[in-house]
């Protein structure tokens, strides 16, 4: 299985790619796959302190989950693989909530999709949240990943 590991809390600030003053996404590196095999991208994600973003895994129905899709191209998805979130209580609810903070990845398992032509190309995913402070939501979010992809 091949790896591909960005270690994007190395990257100077303004190689990330600045989607708001509260999230940001480091763009991928690029995938080398081959088609008998599995792959794995990391998306480094960098949260502003004092803001967090619900998990894919949100401790009530009503609220809107950190979630990562990929749109058709050369490899197609297996598993998307979320951190471990932390429970955290807030002011304006009840009961503790599953949550993202600070800086996180999330990682896709991908394969070579069937007839997909060797070379250079690119995957696009959309990365929605909704990031909250302690007193407050605002409205959900996407940001647009770009993959590149070098299938062999």
């Amino acid at each position: 299985m091949s790896r591909l590991v960005l270690s994007g809390l190395a990257l100077p600030p303004a190689l990330w790619a600045q989607t708001s003053a509260i999230l940001s996404v480091a763009p991928p590196g690029r995938v080398m796959a081959k088609r008998s095999g599995v792959v794995e991208a990391r998306i480094e994600v960098r949260l502003a302190p004092g803001y967090h973003v619900n998990s894919n895994t949100p401790a009530e129905d009503y609220l809107i989950p950190l979630r990562l899709t990929w749109g058709k191209g050369p490899l197609e998805p297996v598993e998307v693989i979320y951190p471990a979130a932390r429970m955290e209580k807030y002011e304006f609810s009840p009961k503790p909530l599953s949550v993202f903070t600070g800086d996180f990845a999330v990682v896709t398992k991908f394969r070579a999709a069937p007839g997909a032509a060797a070379g250079m190309n690119v995957i696009a995913g959309k990365l929605r949240y909704q990031a909250c402070t302690k007193k407050v939501c605002y409205p959900p979010r996407t940001v647009e990943v770009t993959l590149p992809v070098d299938l062999r």
